[in-house]
């Protein structure tokens, strides 16, 4: 293809989901950015970054948390990752409502996840930490999720719930300081969810 023939390629217009979860990502993002120009750049990066990662893996069936939790019984490989996630108290429900959504929406929720980490840990070097000081302040400022690797990080099916739990005690200014002491005697936002997962408070 000549050089004229690809400056006159059009972008293709984005889908009507596309365009759902724009609308659905802005305002999250826009509590960490300041402009919505800002925020609309971040989401065409993430999702540009998501739909390579989709073109690049196997398709996935919809509705995968049905057919995870159908599965279940009969499945060892499908058994085992389940049980892994009922330890953190994950219920059938949480897993059918992450798993249901579709790929697109999974993936701009962990690659949003990632950059609100990633920024902070930017800010925090440029600040002039260095790179291990940084690590550590991060980890005692967010938690981290996974799908596969659950010895280091929760599952993605309680985020919202943990993410609900974290702001509400951070937020208010009567739980906010005992909060970020018992954060920082457990070594980490993970390890302390993982504390109050035993507790049966989370």
């Amino acid at each position: 293809m000549g050089l004229l023939s690809k400056l006159f390629i059009k972008k293709s217009p984005p889908s009507p989901r596309e365009q759902e979860l724009e609308r659905q990502f802005i305002p999250i993002i826009m509590k960490d950015i300041e402009t919505q120009e800002q925020a609309q750049l971040i989401f065409q990066k993430l999702l540009k970054e998501v739909k390579a990662d989709i073109a690049s893996g196997s398709d996935l069936p919809s509705n995968m948390g049905d057919y995870l939790l159908k599965t279940e019984k009969n499945n060892t490989r499908i058994n085992g990752m389940i049980e892994k996630r009922r330890l953190f108290g994950v219920s059938d429900e949480q897993i059918r409502q992450w798993w249901n959504k579709d790929e697109l929406e999974r993936g701009l929720i962990k690659k949003f996840s990632e950059f609100q980490r990633i920024a902070i840990y930017s800010m925090l070097k440029n600040q002039g930490m260095s790179s291990k000081e940084a690590g550590t302040k991060v980890k005692m400022c967010f938690p981290t999720y996974g799908e596969k690797d659950l010895s280091r990080h929760l599952p993605y099916e309680i985020k919202e719930k943990v993410d609900h739990y974290i702001y509400g005690l951070l937020s208010n200014p009567q739980t906010a300081v005992a909060a970020r002491q018992q954060i920082q005697a457990a070594g980490s936002v993970n390890d302390f969810i993982v504390e109050k997962i035993e507790q049966g408070i989370i």
